[in-house]
């Protein structure tokens, strides 16, 4: 039996990586642990390890890396390098399994390295040239084993790479996908997971930091929401991530939160992001979820800055300049239209992710 470590630091990555956890745990051939650390333990950020034990996950140890206070990003990751490390001695582990991009994953490939343990990353290949996940997601295909690419430029991208093993790259497509049809098997209303929400006349709205570019991302957001609400529209805001200028975000959100029209989610949970999707009228701030979930449910995007440039957009995504002016036009516009559907064409694939990349562990040790 193949023992899987699967180590993940925060409810986005958990979220994309659920319907791939489902199909090893079910498997005969696999021992799957769960190994939450980094945002998963914080309050501030939704304590989002009570949706992982309550999804019934075998936990293989919780690791408590980060403080409530937060600390600097050098010692966030060396600290993680350290606690993931002893972990990894104690586990017995044949693998390592991690999901995207952020030092989190990024201190687990090392300490899993410095272990001599196989790595298998999902999500390589990709370029955001507004964050410094860039740095992070190459280093992390540099010590894996095996890649699972999300995308056919991205999956030509690594090919390219002289360093890497081209028999050990694999285009899958991504694992939120299977989750997303998965959900829309069996759709759930939004009213569910947030409280209040009775207007169906709503905006999804999710902002994070920019940390390779200056760009006013909190009074972008301020205006985004201050020209949705005077349309009547309500606004359902998700919490950002801990990279370095969250708190402009979160001061926003703080001074928002209190109106009728706002409601304020630490954590959704994936359900409850995809029905807040479903029946949402449109998808605005910079996160990874509007370029690569949103079109799934035939949503129009204004996808806001910098940070996602470089990923691949589907044609209902609308790239926005970040200032006031174009974020104006593109709002306007996007009312005088109607925030009309777009046609989705599966640029991260069918929904199938999670078996090709099980088969393809699988073989790895059965070679």
């Amino acid at each position: 039996m193949i023992r899987i470590g699967f180590f993940t630091g925060w409810r986005c990555e958990y979220g994309l990586t659920f319907e791939l956890l489902k199909v090893i745990d079910s498997s005969p051939d696999f021992d799957l642990l769960i190994y939450p650390n980094g945002l998963h333990f914080l309050e501030k950020y939704g304590y989002t390890i009570s949706e992982i034990k309550n999804d019934g996950f075998r936990i293989g140890e919780e690791i408590h890396t980060y403080s409530e206070n937060g600390d600097e990003k050098v010692f966030e990751l060396t600290n993680s390098i350290n606690m993931t490390y002893k972990v990894l001695k104690r586990a017995n582990l044949d693998g390592v399994l991690v999901n995207g991009d952020r030092i989190e994953a990024y201190a687990t490939a090392l300490a899993a390295h410095f272990m001599k343990l196989p790595v298998f990353h999902i999500g390589g290949g990709v370029i955001t040239e507004g964050a410094v996940d860039n740095i992070y997601r190459y280093n992390i295909t540099n010590l894996s084993s095996v890649s699972f690419v999300t995308t056919q430029k991205a999956f030509n991208r690594l090919k390219n790479l002289e360093i890497i093993d081209k028999n050990n790259v694999h285009l899958v497509g991504s694992t939120a996908i299977d989750r997303i049809i998965s959900f829309r098997d069996n759709p759930e209303l939004p009213c569910r997971f947030v409280e209040g929400l009775k207007n169906k006349d709503y905006c999804l709205m999710t902002f994070h930091p920019v940390t390779n570019k200056s760009e006013p991302i909190g009074e972008l957001m301020d205006w985004s929401i201050k020209m949705v609400s005077s349309k009547g529209y309500d606004i359902v805001i998700t919490y950002p991530n801990n990279d370095e200028g969250c708190e402009s975000i979160l001061e926003v959100i703080e001074d928002w939160k209190s109106y009728h029209n706002i409601h304020v989610k630490k954590n959704l949970g994936s359900r409850g992001y995809y029905a807040a999707i479903n029946e949402s009228k449109f998808v605005i701030g910079n996160s990874s979820s509007g370029v690569i979930e949103a079109p799934y449910f035939n949503k129009p995007v204004l996808n806001i800055g910098s940070r996602q440039e470089g990923r691949d957009k589907d044609t209902g995504i609308v790239d926005v300049e970040p200032n006031i002016d174009s974020l104006n036009k593109a709002l306007e516009m996007g009312f005088q239209e109607g925030w009309v559907s777009k046609e989705c064409h599966y640029l991260y694939g069918d929904g199938s992710s999670s078996e090709k990349i099980k088969n393809v562990i699988r073989k790895y040790f059965t070679l």
